[in-house]
């Protein structure tokens, strides 16, 4: 069973906001929490002021729960561990939520999972989500609906092709040729400028490099975007 970590005896709770023009706004809430053998940092995110509530409310209701699913799991995982990790190691749980933009039209954040039960290194995982908060029916867009050119995965992958090949100091240390398919193209972010798709560890190169993204400027991108998602100077 987990207990929080108390100072003067209160749980840790720790809670960040972000208000924009149109109402909406944005609350971080962090909760750290230990057993004997494993300790968890986790953050949720939570929305207020959509205008779709039903979906504000959905969208909360599955934040917390995929959070609470990840905590479960790495429980019993961590149970499992700790008659084979080393004395005084523990297995650790880190979730945290990273804001990539939050303008008023557009939310996009990822869920960060880094998992450590053993072994030389732990397993990160990213979960994306990109909402168009003015949509009358909002939901986690799919990379194809940012664009009006159906042939908008074999021009990403060109863009891609050319971004490897101009930056070998960057991407010269690849194993495997980059390629946005039907099966992974919902690996992407957006920021104020950029669309960035990314690949987890160890699909392109080696688990030190990390997550290896492709930040396309959406200016670029103009002409195969739909109109709403276009972008000017």
């Amino acid at each position: 069973m987990y207990k929080r970590l108390v100072a003067g005896g209160l749980a840790i709770i720790l809670s960040g906001c972000a208000v924009f023009n149109d109402g909406y706004s944005v609350k971080i809430h962090k909760e750290e929490m230990e057993t004997g053998y494993s300790s968890v940092y986790a953050e949720v995110i939570e929305f207020d002021g959509f205008k779709n509530k039903e979906y504000e409310s959905e969208l909360n209701m599955s934040t917390e729960e995929e959070v609470s699913n990840a905590i479960k799991s790495f429980d019993a995982l961590a149970l499992e561990a700790k008659e084979t990790l080393p004395k005084g190691v523990k297995s650790a749980l880190n979730i945290t939520q990273k804001i990539k933009r939050n303008t008023t039209d557009l939310i996009s954040f990822i869920t960060e999972i880094y998992t450590y039960t053993g072994g030389a290194h732990g397993t990160t995982v990213w979960e994306p989500k990109t909402i168009d908060v003015t949509s009358e029916n909002p939901h986690n867009l799919k990379l194809g609906e940012l664009f009006s050119d159906k042939e908008y995965l074999s021009k990403l992958n060109a863009i891609i092709n050319d971004m490897v090949k101009e930056n070998p100091e960057k991407y010269g240390e690849l194993w495997a040729k980059p390629e946005i398919t039907a099966e992974n193209e919902n690996r992407f972010y957006l920021t104020d400028t950029d669309l960035v798709i990314f690949f987890p560890p160890y699909e392109l190169s080696y688990y030190a490099k990390g997550f290896i993204e492709f930040p396309i400027p959406l200016e670029k991108l103009n002409p195969i975007l739909k109109e709403k998602y276009k972008t000017t100077k």
